[in-house]
């Protein structure tokens, strides 16, 4: 099996890139328009046969490839016919631009009616809906991939080590399952949490229990792995909740903590820099209730629960935040 750290990452096809790395809105739109109506599934040909096989408009099929074509992912013949070019996207950059699209929309619908109305939904065809959940894992996994090696690396700096044992790690949301493979890679007892759901996908996937990992279904409000831990990472996912939910369940995570255990938040966080201010607007618009909280906000609660030593390190580029911080509710106890 090759080593998936090596596998390419499509995170500058999507809003996670820097701004001076993001992909034009206009090549964006034209290409999941392409994707979704079924137009790359109709080439190679002319604009009149692709429109004849997707039962589109011929002249709205002809603009939409000239785009496509201006930016290299096409090619023209001398009989009008369209072929991949040399920015032909690969199947996994393919599905993560088509994507990039429809978020554009999704904001673009969403945002209007959220201004006014945190869980408004936008009516109309204009609001498209997201990926199946296992496309929505992957692709998330491919857009972090630059981060899963150096956030394991930031956590893994600040919990000492205890001879004769592996460190006991909980991937609390873990998703995708890739910060946990790597933590186990490098020799940690490695736990991943998530919704039932989610777990059901990573044991048909089957590289994370490959790994080594131990896979556990529940509500992290509800229903935590009992631990002990000497270190619980929360990988882009305290995000998904309001402030409130926050300190519930940073203050759970204290009862499942080896005293001095490690906590680690990573996420993008609205005050440390420009991707992280539009994380918010992709909470805002993905969520009914998350947001890209501020660091201040993340370190008033931590010390509010309990915990001491907070830090923060910014890995990887743009920078996602990783905040850390000490188990020193027990030493209350």
């Amino acid at each position: 099996m090759a080593d998936e750290r090596s596998e390419a990452s499509t995170q500058h096809l999507t809003a996670l890139a820097a701004p001076d790395a993001l992909i034009d809105w206009r090549l964006a739109l034209c290409y999941e328009t392409a994707h979704t109506t079924g137009i790359l599934d109709a080439l190679p040909g002319a604009p009149a046969r692709v429109a004849e096989a997707t039962g589109l408009d011929e002249q709205a099929v002809t603009d939409v490839l000239h785009v496509l074509a201006a930016w290299d992912h096409l090619s023209i013949d001398g009989t009008g016919t369209f072929t991949p070019g040399g920015a032909w996207p690969s199947g996994p950059e393919r599905l993560a631009l088509a994507g990039h699209g429809t978020w554009i929309r999704r904001w673009a619908t969403t945002l209007p009616a959220r201004i006014h109305d945190r869980t408004a939904t936008a009516d109309g065809a204009g609001a498209p809906g997201g990926p199946d959940p296992a496309t929505g894992l992957a692709l998330l996994e491919s857009a972090t991939r630059p981060y899963v090696a150096r956030v394991v690396e930031a956590c893994l700096d600040r919990v000492p080590a205890e001879p004769g044992r592996p460190l006991r790690v909980l991937d609390l949301g873990g998703g995708h399952g890739a910060y946990a493979r790597e933590f186990a890679r490098r020799g940690c007892a490695t736990t991943l949490q998530d919704l039932p759901a989610v777990i059901d996908i990573l044991a048909a996937d089957g590289r994370t229990a490959a790994a080594g990992v131990e896979l556990h279904g529940g509500d992290a409000f509800t229903d935590l792995a009992p631990g002990p831990y000497d270190l619980v990472l929360c990988g882009i996912f305290t995000n998904m909740f309001g402030l409130d939910r926050v300190r519930d369940l940073l203050a759970r995570v204290t009862g499942i903590l080896v005293p001095g255990g490690r906590i680690a938040i990573a996420t993008w966080m609205r005050d440390l820099g420009p991707v992280g201010a539009a994380f918010g607007i992709q909470m805002l618009v993905a969520t009914t209730e998350g947001d890209a909280h501020p660091s201040g906000a993340y370190r008033r609660l931590l010390a509010e629960t309990g915990y001491a030593g907070i830090g923060v390190a910014e890995v990887a580029d743009p920078p996602l935040a990783v905040m850390t911080a000490e188990n020193g509710a027990w030493d209350a106890a």
